[in-house]
Parts: C-alpha cells; structure tokens; sequence
C-alpha cells in the first residue's frame, strides 16, 4: 500500500501544476492582447507618417518644377 502515497502525491502534484500554469497564462493572454493593441496603434501612426511624408515630396516636387519652370520662362516667382 506504500504507492498508494505516491499516486495521492503525484495526482495532487499534477493538479497544482495545473493551477500554478493556469494563472501564469492570464497575464501572458492580456499582455499578448495589450501588445496587439499597441502594435494596431503603432501601425495607423506609422502608416500616417508615411501619408504626410508622401503629400510633402509631392508638395516640394510640384513647388520645385513651379520654380524651375518660372525661371527658365523668364518670370518672376
């Protein structure tokens, strides 16, 4: 009858390693949502980075062959 102990004890060695990885998951489920988040934000914020420097080199693209053009017509600015 001496395994009899040695089964209780795995059995409820078994069970609270269950417990102890089942709460050590929860933090890992909201960090993972968390970083998700962050990550989406990080995204848009880049993504709008990109829009305005586009817009900025058309803008200096389009003023800079304006300048060029008036020049080479003899006008003024």
């Amino acid at each position: 009858m001496p395994y009899l102990w040695s089964v209780v004890a795995v059995v409820v060695a078994v069970i609270v390693l269950g417990l102890v990885v089942a709460a050590a998951l929860k933090p890992v489920k909201r960090f993972a949502l968390v970083a998700g988040v962050a990550r989406e934000q990080l995204g848009r914020e880049t993504g709008m980075l990109t829009a305005r420097t586009a817009a900025l080199r058309v803008r200096l693209e389009q003023r800079r062959t304006r300048s060029i053009g008036s020049t080479v017509e003899g006008a003024t600015p």
